[in-house]
Formats: structure tokens, C-alpha cells, sequence
């Protein structure tokens, strides 16, 4: 921690010492979950900054020690007691659609935030505040996952986090062998695409030829928050097996940048948009350093294509598997098909074309729905390439039938495709995909 951490910490743990006095003699009863929601009201109501760091510092403290389904009857609570009131809402935007003036637009919108967006502000005060409500965010998401209906208080949670998390406040870093050993030993544990075996796999991908950078965030000491690794490469590479088996190229000959692994660390950020800025500023910084680099593009998987063409299979509707390319891919049933030639070889133009219609056809709200093809294409990459076995390993294969694709990054075509995505939904696609489609 750096010198203004600490003294910020020593600062933020005396006033909260201070503010004890109030917890002394405050009487707390009743189960752990009603003490914590009593704790919240008075989070919430008292303004005093002693008073409300020591309350914060309380309240986080309590709801860690809460069980599983203590913490699920919290948020149900939440949900109940400190939602928006709804009857004040309609009564605010009556007197808005009456006079329709800024202050009955304040008050419409004072009125729309409910209780909880208040309680998770001051919650942040605490010491380790914004780690803290990363981490009830990841809790909440799990508790979702499981079909509980708290979808409300995490639109809410996403937004603050949204702001807290702008790029104006992430630092980028590279990350080298140089870098401390606890944020290797980080990137070693939230490599989720590719992982990294030992420390010497490591090394080789932070090597002369390789780039790893990383976002971190000044709440989170050295947490990495999102970082994608790169390969220096001559041409656009289509398999993974490429960039991990054979020697790179030397700077001085690279020409293109392969973004290969992109790695979200903290599941209480998921779905905020960090990736979409660290792209940029990794192919800003790039093209500082190598001025040789043209071209730039990933090397991505496709989860869900494989459990997608199984239902597809399984479905037996022609809406996007036509009955020929249907019996053939039957063939799929057998795990081993992808060791034997002849089967292999058969399976590839069906494979290739089912994976176009996957990554361009099936969509969800007018979006793909893949989320890489999402995420890449709401960036402004066009999908460039269908790579036949490009990630032959027993996760490639069980995931996407060992395919993996190529998006490219035309840095003067970003911000027209993004601006055609986010607006009309239109997928920059090159004509190599086009002409597997017309094939079909």
C-alpha cells in the first residue's frame, strides 16, 4: 500500500474509532439478519462522519459473519423494506405531468432512488468499503443465479458500481516478470480462458514477444480488476496451439497483435464494462511502443456454440441446421470424431457453417447471443475468421468442437462499426464469413 493509502487508512480507522462511542451504547437486539437491517436504518439516517464510518465499518463486519441464508433473507429484506415507495412515485410524477418544470423533475427524480442506493453509498465508507461491496455484489449474483428474485437491487448495485468503476479511475499497468510476485501469483489464479500451469508457463507468456496488462483500481490495492494477454505475431493466427507450441516472432518482424486471453478477476464486476476500455488502451499503448504493429486482432473462443448445435441436433428443427448438415453432425456423438481423419474431415464444413449461423444468426434482443461475439462486436471488431481446430485441447473441443475465431480491430473502422452495432444492431463481418454463409 502506498504512502496516501495508508495514511488514508490510519485517518478513516481514527474517526471510526471515535464514532464508537455511538455503537457503545446503542442496544442491539434480536436475530444476526435483524440486527444487521437495524444497523442499516441507522446507516442510512445519522450524517455524523464518526458516527457513520463506525456504522459502515459495523455494518460490513456483521453481514460477513452472516451464513449463507442469513445473507439471503438480508437481501430479501432489502428488497422488501428499503425498495423504492411506489405510491410516492406516482404521486411525484403526477405533479410532474401537471407542471412539468425542473423542480418537479427533481423531485421525480429524488423520489425514483430508493433507500438501499443510499445504504450501499454509505456502506462504502467503511475501511475496504469498495472491496467489500464488490464482494456482496458477487454474493447477490449467486443468490440470482439461483432463480431468487433480486434483480432490482442489483440494477441498482451495477450503477454504482458503473461509476465508481469509470476508466477515469482505473490505472493501466503492464505486467511483466518484474512485477510483484502476489499479482503474478493473481493472474496465475484468474486465468480462466487458457490456464497457466506453473510459474515457468507463466514466464513464457510475459517474455520479449508477449504483452500482459492489466487495469487496477486505487480502492483495490493490487488487485487486478481485468487483463488480457497478447502475442506478437507475424499474420493473423488461427489456432492457440500456434501461440503456445512454436517460437513468435521477434518484435522487429511482428506486424500483428494477438489478444488471446481476456480475464475478468473480480465476479462482482461482472457486467461492467471493463473490457471495452482496456482493449483500446492496450492497442493505444501498443501502437506507441511497436510502431511495426498493423494489425490487431484476438484469437477468441466461442462458449456455448457446442451445447448450442447439440439442442440444435437434438431439436430436429430446420430454422437454422438444414436436415443434411443435421444427419452429418450426428456424427458429434462420438467424443473421439476429432481423432480420426476421415470423420474429422467430413465434420468440417458442416462445423465451419454451423458455427457462421451461431455467432450471426441466433440473437437475443437483436444481439448475438454469444456473449464474446457481443462484447466484441459492441466494441467495433469485425468478425474476421472461423478457425478450423484452433484450440484442440479437451476444453476446446468439449466447448466449440475445437473451433476459435478471429476478430480484427481496424482502428480506422472501430468506431463506425460500433456506432452501426449499438444503434441498428449491424455486425461488421468480413467477406471470408459472408461467403461461408452463402455456401450453407
Amino acid at each position: 500500500m502506498n504512502i496516501i493509502g495508508r495514511f488514508t487508512k490510519n485517518l478513516v480507522d481514527s474517526v471510526a474509532d471515535a464514532g464508537e462511542k455511538f455503537l457503545n451504547i446503542r442496544k442491539l437486539r434480536g436475530t444476526s439478519t435483524q440486527i444487521l437491517l437495524d444497523l442499516c436504518d441507522d446507516l442510512i439516517s445519522h450524517k455524523g462522519v464518526a458516527s457513520g464510518i463506525a456504522l459502515a465499518r459495523e455494518v460490513m463486519n456483521r453481514y460477513n459473519q452472516l451464513s449463507r441464508k442469513e445473507k439471503l433473507t438480508f437481501f430479501n429484506e432489502l428488497n422488501k423494506k428499503m425498495g423504492p415507495n411506489l405510491e410516492k412515485i406516482v404521486t411525484v410524477a403526477q405533479a410532474f405531468i401537471k407542471q412539468p418544470d425542473e423542480k418537479t423533475l427533481l423531485d421525480l427524480s429524488h423520489q425514483m432512488k430508493s433507500k438501499r442506493q443510499k445504504l450501499f453509498s454509505r456502506m462504502i465508507m467503511a475501511p475496504n468499503g469498495t472491496k467489500s461491496i464488490v464482494s456482496l455484489r458477487e454474493d447477490l449474483l449467486g443468490f440470482i443465479k439461483s432463480g431468487v428474485g433480486l434483480e432490482a437491487i442489483d440494477e441498482e448495485l451495477r450503477g454504482l458500481l458503473t461509476s465508481w468503476f469509470n476508466p477515469g479511475f482505473l490505472v493501466l499497468r503492464k505486467i511483466d516478470w518484474d512485477t510483484e510476485a502476489s499479482i503474478l501469483e493473481k493472474i496465475i489464479q484468474y486465468e480462466a480462458v487458457h490456464s497457466i500451469a506453473d510459474w515457468n508457463d507463466l514466464k513464457s507468456r510475459l517474455t520479449t514477444n508477449r504483452r500482459c496488462f492489466a487495469y487496477f483500481h486505487p480502492a483495490l490495492d493490487d488487485e487486478p480488476l481485468i487483463f488480457v494477454e497478447v502475442a506478437l505475431t507475424k499474420g493473423i493466427t488461427g489456432s492457440i496451439q500456434s501461440i503456445f507450441n512454436e517460437q513468435s516472432v521477434g518484435k522487429k518482424e511482428a506486424d500483428t497483435a494477438i489478444f488471446y486471453s481476456i480475464n475478468n478477476c473480480q465476479r462482482g464486476l461482472k457486467k461492467i464494462p471493463l473490457g471495452n476500455f482496456l482493449i483500446k488502451m492496450v492497442v493505444t499503448e501498443l501502437a506507441l511502443e511497436l510502431p511495426t504493429i498493423k494489425k490487431y486482432s484476438t484469437l477468441s473462443p466461442i462458449p456455448g456454440f457446442a451445447d448450442w448445435l447439440k439442442d440444435e441436433i437434438k431439436s430436429g428443427s430446420p430454422e437454422f441446421i438444414a436436415e443434411e448438415g443435421r444427419q452429418l453432425l450426428k456424427s458429434l456423438e462420438d467424443e473421439a470424431w476429432y481423432k480420426d481423419p476421415k470423420k474429422s474431415e467430413i465434420l468440417k464444413k458442416p462445423l465451419v457453417n454451423a458455427c457462421a449461423i451461431y455467432l450471426i444468426r441466433v440473437k437475443k434482443y437483436n444481439k448475438p447471443v454469444n456473449s464474446v461475439a457481443r462484447f466484441h462486436f459492441g466494441n467495433g471488431a469485425k468478425l474476421y475468421r472461423i478457425n478450423w481446430m484452433g484450440n484442440t485441447s479437451e476444453y476446446g473441443i468439449a466447448k466449440s468442437f475445437g473451433l476459435m475465431v478471429n476478430y480484427l480491430y481496424d482502428l480506422k473502422k472501430i468506431e463506425a462499426n460500433h456506432e452501426a452495432y449499438v444503434q441498428n444492431g449491424e455486425l461488421a463481418i468480413s467477406k471470408t464469413v459472408k461467403s461461408i454463409l452463402a455456401m450453407k
